[in-house]
Formats: C-alpha cells, structure tokens, sequence
C-alpha cells in the first residue's frame, strides 16, 4: 500500500500543479502494462520484475477514501490530494495515466514517477511476498507522511559513507528513491547518491 504523500512529492519535484484535480468522468479499467512503461520501468528494475504479472487499475475511487479515513485517524490534516494503492502485482490509481510516454516537461509527467513509486511495492511484493504490506502499512501508521522522508541526496549521500544498503530505508522510502531517481535520470539531472541503491535493485537475484 502507497499512500502517497504529496508533501514528499512536491520536495522533491515530482507533482504538477493541479495534481487535485480529479477527472469526474473517469471510467475504471484495468490493464497489462504499456510496452513503453515496461521500458521505462526497466531503467529502475531492469530485469528483477516480472513486468507480464502487474496489473494497472485506473479511475479506482476507493484509493481517494482510504486515504481521506486514514489521515483523519491519524489526526493529519486531509490535503485532498490523489492516492494510489498497491496490493500485490496490483495498481490503483485514483486517476488514468498517460497512454503514451510523455516529456519531463509534460504536465502529466508526476504520474510516471508514481506508477514507479507504486511499481516499487509490486517489486517488494515479487521478493518478499505479503510481508512487505505489513511492514508498510506498520511504517505508515507510526510515522504517516514522514514515512516517505529518507533525507534527499543528503540522506543517501549520508547512508553510503554508513554502509548503509537498501534495505536500511523503509518500503515507502525505497517506492521515493526509485521514484525520484526515475524522475531525474529523465531530466538529465545528477543521480549519483540514487545509483548504488538502484545498482542493488538491478543485481537482486
């Protein structure tokens, strides 16, 4: 389970203004993956997801409300924000994603990231089974939306000089890394800090 943090999201450049707007005629479907998306992803998993078993549901409300009862038993502030689930090799997304691969400058771009973030629990899910949404779920309720703050460059610049491997970061910190990471190799921005994480993704047997 993802409940996306939108606080996490704007730090570190990843939400299109706007990203409340939610699109009422939106039809609920679900499908394979995009041939495109599966390319993309691998530049974040390579070949250690199996891309053939993850289903994508798109326009699924009930993200939205789990989310909206979620935060108010956590006693945080509902910002409306969209939220997206996933359960196994399952994706909810309470909105429809591009059909075709858009730009880093596109206005839909946010949701790239996203789907990786989310893709990220279906890879925990493929190497540990339902353990991994316990442990998120358990993260999510004691820390809420400091649950996806693993510190930026900064953090994992300062998690190397430690020795520190993947999996000192919780599983919504992990879903930030490859995300951002995702998001700034297509901005030709600098990945350095994010790419032994990303190096112990790709090698996991």
């Amino acid at each position: 389970m993802a409940l996306i943090s939108s606080t996490s999201r704007r730090k570190y450049g990843i939400v299109a203004s706007g990203d409340r707007d939610m699109d009422t005629t939106c039809t609920p479907s679900v499908r394979n993956l995009y041939a495109w998306e599966i390319q993309e992803a691998k530049r974040v998993f390579a070949a250690q997801l199996q891309y053939e078993r993850i289903r994508i549901h798109e326009c699924a409300a009930w993200p939205n409300t789990i989310n909206r009862i979620g935060t108010r038993l956590k006693g945080m502030e509902y910002t409306g924000s969209p939220n997206a689930i996933t359960l196994g090799n399952n994706c909810y997304f309470p909105v429809r994603l591009p059909s075709d691969l858009v730009e880093a400058s596109d206005p839909q771009f946010y949701k790239l990231p996203w789907l990786i973030h989310e893709m990220t629990h279906a890879w925990q899910y493929q190497h540990m089974g339902w353990r991994y949404l316990v442990m998120a779920l358990t993260t999510q309720l004691r820390e809420g939306a400091q649950a996806y703050d693993y510190g930026g460059e900064g953090g994992l610049l300062n998690g190397l000089q430690q020795g520190w491997k993947l999996s000192h970061f919780n599983l919504e910190q992990q879903g930030d890394i490859t995300s951002h990471y995702y998001a700034r190799i297509r901005r030709d921005q600098n990945v350095d800090a994010w790419q032994p994480y990303i190096d112990e993704i790709q090698a996991v047997a």
